[in-house]
């Protein structure tokens, strides 16, 4: 179910956004995602890649999110951004749409972590989650969950 996985330094580059778990969930990192889905296949069409997001849940209310793609250069988009990123490990799983609620999945994940005796890391970032092309929803589509560890 769960399984300790590796990403290379690399750079995220893509669009920032801000908000409320209250606005997360009337769909505004939904439509990021969608934003940047079309922006890069009309810069790249024939080029599929994976999106990823980056999370830092560095508010009481809401948290900070980045939607892009490793990129060796920044992309040019509405919100222009970009994390570099060191090599870092997570504990990974993939949400299903029958898998229920993310917060659930995320804390089934953060359960495990401490009964295996390693330690999250939030000192780069809170979580990652990778979308495969054409992700629509989550109630539709599936995505790679990911949290940092030591």
């Amino acid at each position: 179910m769960f399984e300790i996985v590796e990403r290379p330094a690399q750079r995220v580059a893509g669009s920032f956004w801000e908000g409320t778990f209250v606005e997360a969930a009337d769909g505004a990192v939904r439509r990021l995602i969608a934003e940047m889905q079309e922006h890069h296949l009309r810069l790249h069409p024939k080029d599929h890649p994976m999106l990823v997001g980056l999370s830092w849940n560095d508010r009481p209310d809401g948290f900070r999110y980045l939607v892009g793609f490793v990129s060796k250069k920044a992309e040019t988009t509405r919100h222009p951004g970009h994390v570099d990123l060191p090599a870092m490990r997570f504990v990974s799983a993939m949400h299903h749409p029958e898998a229920g609620d993310v917060f659930a999945h995320y804390q089934h994940m953060f359960d495990w972590i401490a009964s295996e005796g390693l330690a999250v890391d939030t000192s780069r970032l809170h979580f990652r989650e990778e979308y495969e092309p054409g992700f629509v929803s989550l109630s539709l589509s599936s995505l790679r969950l990911m949290v940092p560890i030591r």
